[in-house]
């Protein structure tokens, strides 16, 4: 692997040690296949469990002027709500 033809260079992932989440909570998620994998794919990237990957994702997205994640709302359009017709 890493010998230039696009693959990735496997780091196995480290452990958490035991007792170091602060409240560990399990969360259960349904992602699509290709979400799924590409989760699996980063963080075996940067050698770290998909848990401590995806924990780092939450803590880290980037927050704009009104609180909420950036790109966010140009993704993931609303419906515009139909104007109510008053007398």
């Amino acid at each position: 692997m890493g010998s230039g033809t696009g693959s990735v260079d496997v780091m196995a992932p480290r452990r958490r040690p035991r007792g170091s989440l602060d409240e560990p909570r399990k969360v259960g998620l349904w992602l699509e296949t290709v979400a799924d994998d590409r989760l699996s794919e980063l963080a075996t990237r940067v050698g770290a469990t998909r848990s401590e990957f995806t924990q780092w994702l939450v803590e880290n997205v980037p927050l704009g002027v009104d609180g909420r994640p950036v790109g966010w709302d140009e993704t993931h359009p609303v419906e515009e709500e139909l104007p109510i017709n008053s007398p």
